[in-house]
């Protein structure tokens, strides 16, 4: 498999960036939700497993991102709904895209809205520049959430639409993100 892209399909980096990106949002969507619910003596460890999912998913999104700048995607395939889908898929992208810099994003104001470090993959921790905020810690964390819910809500839809092109639309949309599918 080429690494990049061609005017009729994905190359193998944008594939294999796609896929990461796409375990790693709703991961740290889960370890978000799972936060919530641990004993008490593991909410540190449930918190920095978050962080650490939320900062790789901006990590990859971001060398996602540099990639399809620099390899752009094929070409959309042509379909009997019209050109509209294109569009449609093109605002959908770039919600996406945003969406998911702006989470991560409001993690981390959060986070030092909330007085706390960030800690990184456990490695070194990042000192809050503010003193705490609980009202606007909370709000910044309302946005967070609110946005990752929107998110995985938009996501759903991009598989559907995704599936729909294969199912009932027959073009091969979902073939050239999915290798080896038929």
């Amino acid at each position: 498999m080429r690494m990049r892209n061609t005017a009729k399909s994905y190359g193998s980096v944008a594939i294999g960036l796609h896929w990461i990106v796409a375990v790693l949002v709703p991961a740290a969507w889960i370890s978000g939700h799972l936060g919530d619910v641990l004993p008490r003596g593991s909410h540190d460890t449930g918190l920095l497993m978050h962080v650490c999912l939320g900062l790789s998913m901006l990590g990859f999104a971001l060398a996602r991102l540099a990639w399809r700048l620099a390899d752009p995607p094929p070409l959309p395939e042509a379909t009997k709904l019209g050109t509209w889908t294109v569009h449609a898929g093109e605002i959908a992208h770039l919600l996406i895209y945003g969406i998911m810099f702006a989470i991560p994003v409001l993690g981390i104001l959060t986070q030092f809205a909330s007085g706390e470090a960030l800690p990184v993959f456990g490695l070194v921790d990042i000192a809050s520049p503010w003193a705490g905020d609980r009202g606007f810690a909370h709000d910044l964390k309302e946005m967070h959430e609110a946005l990752a819910n929107g998110l995985m809500i938009l996501i759903g839809l991009h598989a559907g639409a995704a599936l729909l092109h294969h199912y009932w639309l027959h073009d091969r949309t979902l073939r050239r993100m999915v290798p080896g599918l038929r």
